[in-house]
């Protein structure tokens, strides 16, 4: 027959985790909350804007000095490889005003680029000069339809004096299947710049939004916010 249990056995017993008290738990919680907040990827710093040279930006606003733009201008191929005649190509282009009361020369080491090439071109060179109030036309001759890697964030980067900036062609930059003949494509330019689908006939000039390929440069000491992407 089989014995009883006694009274006096004890099973042993695990012993539980000690309660961390309320006030423990809570300075634990704000630890691992500051602990995340410095390890959180802060966004990147903005550059501050530069206070030497000249900044370009996008004319979205018109005025009565600004918001006419006539040839015959002056053309600058942003690329190394040439045309070559009877070849068809589309057109990017921004047309950039001298917003400064400065004639610019070979000498001041205007330059521009594409966003993705790693040379700039002179904008003027020998006698050329670059008036107050005038336009300058700067394009590439390409074989896709928009050349640059983004429509927000690519475009001709200006180097004016030690400033950079950014001009973004957007959709109003881009003109289809032209073929290329020296002769006259230079008028060709020009009718597209000024008359053109992307500058609505001419009319859209004078309200600034619907057009995107056209800017405007100034001192980067002027109190502006829109600036191109300075850097």
């Amino acid at each position: 027959m089989s014995e009883r249990p006694s009274a006096r056995f004890r099973p042993c017993l695990e012993n539980l985790e000690a309660k961390q008290l309320p006030s423990t738990v809570a300075s634990l919680g704000a630890a691992a909350r500051r602990v995340a907040a410095e390890t959180k990827v802060q966004p990147e710093a903005v550059q501050p804007k530069p206070t030497h040279g000249y900044l370009v930006f996008r004319i979205t606003n018109p005025s009565r000095y600004n918001n006419t733009v006539l040839p015959p201008f002056q053309q600058v191929l942003v690329q190394r490889d040439q045309p070559v005649r009877g070849q068809t190509y589309n057109i990017l282009s921004v047309v950039v005003r001298n917003g400064t009361a400065r004639t610019f020369t070979a000498s001041d080491n205007l330059r521009v680029r594409l966003s993705q090439q790693n040379y700039s071109t002179p904008i003027l060179t020998d006698d050329q000069q670059w008036r107050p109030g005038q336009w300058i036309v700067f394009y590439v001759l390409t074989k896709k339809y928009y050349p640059l890697p983004s429509q927000v964030k690519s475009g001709f980067n200006f180097n004016l004096g030690g400033a950079r900036s950014l001009a973004i062609p957007g959709p109003s930059g881009i003109f289809q299947r032209i073929t290329y003949n020296p002769a006259t494509f230079p008028r060709t330019l020009d009718a597209i710049t000024s008359f053109g689908v992307g500058a609505q006939g001419g009319a859209g000039y004078k309200y600034g939004l619907p057009v995107t390929n056209v800017a405007e440069f100034v001192s980067a000491k002027t109190n502006r916010n829109d600036f191109g992407g300075y850097f």
